[in-house]
This record gives structure tokens, sequence and C-alpha cells, in this order.
């Protein structure tokens, strides 16, 4: 692949610094576009380098595109007329986006705060904190509350007498006993 020419008039805009540290940039790293904030920059032979740190803390280093020529390193490449369109503050805005849509996918774990809202099963989901506390005293035997409505069923059942009941990983803990002691020499 050949080398393209660069003229001294645009060799010259890739020498002179066009960013500065904290500004927002749109760039792309290995064709894929991103959006991060200038770290750092620093002279080279083929022009200014500027390091570029996503909102992920991954920091890249980039060279910058200009007028539809690009500095001989390529990997990494901020688009300086596309920038300028968007400005800091859309940039800047689209990062506190990528930053909060991160958080939500990447956040599985269940919230510490108990949740009063429970699911009956049968109709409605019921929020306790609506409910009167005189209407959260156990029902009488064959009674239904009266905040329930009338076509869901209520069950009578005495949780006590119940045999827990044993999960698939109790189940095969118990096979696996059961299989080992098989092994086990018996005096």
């Amino acid at each position: 692949m050949a080398r393209e020419k660069i003229t001294e008039i645009i060799q010259a805009k890739f020498d002179k610094p066009h960013f500065q540290i904290g500004s927002a940039v749109l760039f792309s790293w290995l064709g894929a576009k991103k959006y991060g904030h200038v770290t750092t920059f620093k002279k080279t032979n083929w022009g200014i380098q500027y390091t570029v740190r996503s909102f992920k803390g991954t920091s890249y280093p980039c060279g910058i595109s200009i007028d539809g020529s690009t500095t001989s390193y390529k990997v990494g490449i901020i688009y300086f007329e596309e920038t300028g369109k968007l400005g800091d503050a859309e940039i800047a805005s689209r990062i506190r986006t990528e930053i909060e849509n991160n958080r939500i996918s990447t956040n599985t774990r269940r919230s510490e705060v108990p949740s009063t809202t429970y699911n009956t099963g049968s109709g409605p989901i019921v929020n306790i904190d609506n409910i009167p506390t005189a209407d959260l005293a156990e029902p009488e035997r064959g009674t239904m509350p009266s905040h329930e409505p009338s076509n869901t069923r209520v069950s009578n059942r005495n949780t006590k007498t119940r045999k827990p009941v044993k999960s698939a990983l109790d189940e095969v803990i118990e096979k696996q006993k059961n299989f080992l002691n098989g092994f086990v020499k018996k005096d």
C-alpha cells in the first residue's frame, strides 16, 4: 500500500495541538467510534499524538483527521471536524449517557432496600404501603381481606405441616452422598 503524500501545509496542521487536556472528542479505535476526553498530548515525528480516555477508563493513543487527511498513525484517530460540529457540551452529554447506560446494564445485583410490593400469585400486585394496617391483620378462615378483588383465590393451607421442598442442588448433593456411600467400607 502506497503511503499518501502529505503536503507541508497539512503537516503543519498535524504539528500543532488542536485540543487541550480535558477536551471532549469523538475518536475511533480500530474503526469503532467512541467518545472520550484528551488526557495528554505530545509531539511525535508524524504530528501531535493525543491520549484519549474513554468513559470506561481505557486510554487510547490517537492521531488526528483534518480535512480528509489523517496522520500516519491510524489505529486511533480523533475526528477534528465531527468533534467541532458536535461541540464539547454535546460530546460530554453523550459520554454521560454512555456512563449511565453502562451502569444500568452492569448493575445486576439486587437492591439492598427491601421491597414492600408483593405479587400475590394471581390478581394485581399489592403494595402494602397503600393498605391500612387494620386490613393487614390475619383474616379469619374462609374470609377474604377487603383489599383483594373478589376473583382472587385465598389459600388456607397450614404451612407448618408442609414438608420442606428440596431444591435441585439439594437433590444432586443427596445423590452424590448416596453414590459415595457405596464405596465406603462398612465394618
